[in-house]
């Protein structure tokens, strides 16, 4: 029995150095990128989705895609570089380093290396909160991101203020969008820079831009109050972050990537 968990999980988590090889990424930073790749229990055609953690984007984690895991094949990546630099002190929701050129080119580095390792396997691009603003910023960075994937999944967004009623995404930027995107939010997430109504108002502008399927998925479950203090030493985000909701994600985040996989 030992040794068949051994094994399992030797197959279940592969960690890789990805070399950043793109035309913007930035020698300041590592070269390579390391990721880990979470294999599904049973082999499939089924897409690879492609995680971007919140915060600062520097663990190797699902968070809080744990119930997925098994589901499908994931992949995540630890960045080289904070991504809360520059941006905690702020009070308009922004999330500068997401923007970096560096960072659109990395994330492109790393899908094409698993398209190409998986035999041009699809693969889907999400995060959470900043993961999610670098997903929809690796979209602003060129008209040709989008076309290297098959799908987006957006939770917990955070890219702006509620308070201050700004959204930081340059949509203006996203040219030729053709995806099914999914936007994840709890209605309880009240924090000033994920709040539930910017989720919404995110959706509403894709919507405009996007030819493809455009999503907004309500998750309502749990016995969690609204999220308050979401910020510093007294983060109280247990909404934000899915804490009594993570299965019912799941299940949403898979039901999607199934239904628009051909």
């Amino acid at each position: 029995i030992l040794a068949l968990i051994s094994l399992w999980n030797i197959n279940a988590y592969a960690d890789e150095d990805v070399f950043c090889n793109e035309p913007k990424c930035d020698k300041k930073y590592n070269d390579f990128t390391i990721t880990r790749f979470i294999e599904a229990k049973e082999k499939s055609d089924k897409p690879i989705l492609f995680w971007l953690s919140g915060g600062s984007g520097q663990r190797l984690t699902s968070d809080p895609l744990q119930e997925v895991e098994g589901k499908i094949d994931l992949v995540v990546m630890m960045n080289p570089y904070d991504m809360l630099k520059n941006s905690v002190q702020r009070d308009d929701g922004a999330a500068p380093q997401a923007y970096i050129p560096d960072q659109a080119d990395r994330i492109k580095s790393i899908i094409k290396f698993y398209k190409a390792k998986f035999n041009s396997k699809e693969i889907w691009l999400g995060g959470q909160s900043f993961g999610a603003a670098r997903t929809l910023a690796y979209l602003t960075a060129s008209p040709d991101n989008s076309k290297l994937i098959s799908g987006i999944i957006l939770t917990g967004t955070a890219v702006g203020s509620y308070k201050n009623n700004v959204i930081k995404v340059p949509f203006n930027k996203i040219k030729d969008l053709n995806l099914p995107i999914a936007i994840i939010h709890h209605i309880r997430d009240v924090c000033d820079t994920s709040h539930y109504k910017t989720a919404i108002k995110v959706k509403e502008k894709l919507e405009k831009i996007n030819l493809g399927k455009t999503e907004f998925i309500s998750i309502e479950v749990g016995n969690l109050p609204n999220d308050t203090k979401c910020g510093g030493k007294t983060r109280d985000a247990k909404n934000h972050e899915f804490k009594d909701s993570k299965k019912e994600l799941a299940e949403a985040v898979i039901k999607f990537i199934n239904q628009n996989t051909q």
